[in-house]
């Protein structure tokens, strides 16, 4: 990677939390919702899991759950408009496939006995991901790359992940 943007995530136990940059500041927030089974709420799956926004607090985009099983889908929702689909391509959760709309893939591996997780686009770029503890991640992406969609996917995948520990 020529040109790399260092970001911090860091979570409580319940699944909310920040991304800083390389400075300190906030730039994004995360919130985990949906955990708790309610059977009286109608469309149960289609309700979001996961919500990102900025640092002020205003809502940007969500993830909701498209299909559970064999394998989940989860659908990302950024002003009313689809920009990912996020694909579990295996049931130990130790790979996903990111499909932006605009037409960038990814494909992230996260293997079940280390810190380090690797996602490779289509093109070549990378993303490096170091689990400092269940809490706290550091995430190393090349400039241009760092975008709202892509951090938040990387958020979601990652707190998934963590989840299932």
């Amino acid at each position: 990677m020529s040109e790399v943007k260092d970001y911090c995530f860091c979570s409580n136990w319940d699944g909310d939390g920040e991304i800083y940059n390389r400075d300190g500041e906030v730039v994004w927030r995360f919130r985990t919702t949906g955990l708790k089974r309610r059977p009286a709420e109608p469309g149960l799956f289609r309700s979001p899991v996961f919500a990102v926004s900025n640092a002020g607090g205003q809502g940007l985009l969500t993830i909701s759950r498209e299909r559970m099983l064999p394998l989940a889908r989860f659908r990302m929702v950024e002003n009313g408009l689809p920009v990912c689909t996020i694909r579990q391509r295996s049931i130990l959760f130790t790979k996903y496939a990111l499909e932006f709309d605009n037409g960038s893939r990814w494909n992230l591996h996260l293997p079940m006995f280390t810190v380090f997780i690797k996602g490779v686009s289509e093109t070549g770029a990378e993303v490096l991901v170091r689990v400092r503890s269940r809490r706290q991640w550091y995430v190393r992406i090349g400039a241009g790359f760092d975008s709202l969609p892509m951090m938040g996917a990387l958020a979601f995948i990652i707190r998934k992940k963590e989840q299932c520990t």
